[in-house]
């Protein structure tokens, strides 16, 4: 075997995962593939968060089935991720396209899985009882922007979620090995680290029982960094400590997720999430008190079982006072095993898709202003590439996470830290130009 070709769904940490998928990979001498068509190895990195992402996941396998009955290849699909966690058993069954099964803690059993393949075996490698991490298998994009894993898995118990059982019980890495690896990027050029948990203020340091607010003063005070995020946050661990924290260290960025999924009382107790929706809003407040300038996002969950018109109406005024940088909702998906499948009180589909759509509209009608807010501004953003935007057209992101559409010129590479005015807005990015310059750059890129 010679290639491979990786497909990621879902959040951050399968990104992360897909990085390290390939790491493996590529200690055995494989190289990228352009396509899936054109790869010896096709590995899937899946989601199981929601049904629809499960059905993607199903579909694609009968495109790569229908590929290697047409071409010979790829010659083995490998099934990885949350789904392989969760329903791998039963595809492996019924799809014989897919040779083998890899959850989220067996990642750095791929060559285990690959060599079982070519035995004739079609290996099981799921469940936790061994998981494993080593920074130096990563594959690490050529970017400023990297991915940190702070603490696996999940121990909250939310009656709709698959999570603590694909990704299993909750895990901290030991902070000095944290620490060490974000010293290793920032000395090969990374500006930006985002460290990610499931949970990742319930991070705990398993060796000297430190916080996530003592990990982020080690981790700010590594040199070089421009900016530290960390993602993603439950409302019940916000300390006085992390408080603090947010307040005192200038590298961390401005922006924050922290997901409060329905605004009614009610429905946070159907939900199992732990916290009121004034504990919500409280948190919101100290953590603008300690640093004004914050931007947050969430994830908002629409028509969970049970959830009445006046239960949509709190979630409704909830955006409408916190006013979120970004927000993320979903129509509720019933997920086997979990507690919320078996409740009754079903919310019709229609009725549910008409309040997202009204969640939709009363959000961008509050992120088109918060944007336009920043019209005649001066950001500094973090360069990421040229944009799809359009010929010369660049994009790059500030510490609030916000993307910044610009005109390049010539000399300007990914990873380099400019001054941009804001010249326009939409709900979604925001236009902006070289600062100081009226004509929007030294030397527009060619067309």
């Amino acid at each position: 075997m010679r290639s491979y070709f990786v497909e990621t769904w879902g959040c951050q940490m399968n990104v992360l995962d897909s990085q390290r998928l390939e790491g493996v990979l590529q200690a055995r001498g494989l190289c990228p593939a352009a396509r899936a068509e054109e790869a010896d190895v096709v590995l899937l990195n899946t989601c199981a968060v929601r049904e629809k992402s499960v059905q993607k996941v199903v579909s694609r396998l009968g495109e790569l089935r229908r590929l290697r009955d047409a071409n010979g290849l790829p010659r083995v699909v490998g099934l990885c991720g949350c789904v392989a966690e969760q329903d791998g058993e039963e595809l492996l069954r019924r799809l014989p396209v897919v040779g083998f099964l890899l959850g989220p803690g067996h990642v750095e059993d791929l060559g285990v899985a690959l060599d079982a393949w070519e035995d004739g075996q079609r290996a099981r490698r799921t469940g936790f009882d061994a998981p494993s991490f080593d920074p130096g298998l990563i594959a690490r994009p050529d970017s400023a922007r990297q991915f940190v894993t702070v603490i696996h898995g999940c121990n909250q118990r939310c009656t709709y979620c698959v999570v603590p059982r694909t990704r299993g019980a909750e895990a901290s890495r030991p902070m000095p090995e944290i620490v060490a690896e974000v010293e290793r990027l920032a000395r090969h050029g990374a500006r930006e680290i985002t460290l990610l948990g499931q949970t990742v203020n319930a991070y705990r340091c398993p060796t000297t029982g430190a916080d996530l607010a003592q990990l982020l003063h080690a981790v700010c005070g590594v040199a070089g960094l421009w900016s530290v995020l960390f993602i993603t946050s439950h409302p019940r661990y916000f300390t006085p400590r992390l408080l603090r924290a947010v307040g005192e260290l200038p590298t961390l960025g401005t922006y924050l997720h922290m997901p409060f999924q329905a605004g009614s009382d009610r429905i946070l107790r159907r939900m199992a999430r732990g916290y009121s929706r004034g504990r919500y809003l409280d948190v919101v407040a100290r953590l603008r008190e300690a640093r004004p300038d914050l931007s947050f996002s969430t994830d908002v969950i629409v028509g969970f079982p049970g959830e009445g018109d006046a239960d949509f109406e709190e979630t409704l005024r909830l955006v409408e006072e916190v006013r979120f940088g970004q927000l993320y909702g979903f129509v509720f998906s019933a997920r086997r095993g979990t507690a919320a499948a078996a409740l009754g009180d079903r919310v019709p589909r229609e009725v549910a898709k008409a309040r997202i759509e009204r969640l939709f509209a009363v959000q961008g009608e509050i992120q088109l202003a918060l944007n336009r807010a920043l019209v005649g501004r001066v950001v500094e953003v973090l360069v990421d590439g040229p944009s799809r935007r359009g010929a010369g057209r660049w994009q790059g992101r500030g510490r609030d996470n916000r993307v910044v559409n610009f005109d390049g010129w010539a000399g300007l590479t990914a990873g380099q830290l400019i001054r941009v005015e804001i010249i326009g807005a939409s709900a979604h990015a925001l236009l902006g130009r070289a600062a100081g310059t009226p004509g929007g750059g030294e030397r527009p890129l060619p067309a």
